[in-house]
């Protein structure tokens, strides 16, 4: 099961997705992340590259987290993935610019630090709003693995029930 989690820059949700299903270790599984706009703003996004990886330490998966940042979103690397899963309109808006989905991807409304309902005006507040969207995004990762656990279960015992009624 491959799982592509795409934002704007590869610099902060798609980032904190990646490492957080990393950090569960589930087996067979990989985990990708790219940004629909990341090389536009591959430089500028370095600062909020190095913030999401110190959030990443502070709830102690840093080491789950891929090298590099600005990873832009291109067909041949959506069309690897089994469930592609946009952080919100936005990115998917923005997607629809360079990529085809194969198939229906997630979207989820998982806003960015200066989109609406995440305008920081001092540091704590971004700070707090990083954090905010760090836990909106690990319930969301949560409960994708719960409805992707129980899909397979679900089709595990249909394949069950036909094998004893054919």
């Amino acid at each position: 099961m491959i799982i592509h989690f795409i934002c704007r820059g590869n610099s902060f949700r798609s980032i904190i997705a990646e490492a957080y299903l990393n950090s569960l270790e589930i087996k067979d599984w990989s985990v990708l992340s790219s940004g629909a706009t990341a090389a536009l703003g591959k430089a500028r996004n370095l600062a909020y590259y190095r913030m999401t990886l110190e959030l990443l330490g502070k709830h102690g998966i840093r080491e789950f987290a891929k090298a590099s940042y600005g990873d832009q979103l291109t067909q041949s690397c959506l069309e690897k993935a089994d469930i592609a899963v946009c952080m919100n309109q936005r990115v998917y808006d923005e997607c629809l610019q360079c990529v085809t989905f194969p198939a229906s991807p997630r979207i989820w409304s998982v806003a960015d630090v200066g989109e609406p309902g995440r305008i920081a005006y001092t540091e704590s507040e971004e700070e707090s709003y990083r954090e905010e969207a760090y836990q909106e995004i690990v319930m969301n990762v949560d409960r994708l693995i719960s409805e992707i656990s129980a899909a397979r279960l679900f089709n595990a015992s249909r394949r069950y029930a036909w094998c004893f009624t054919h």
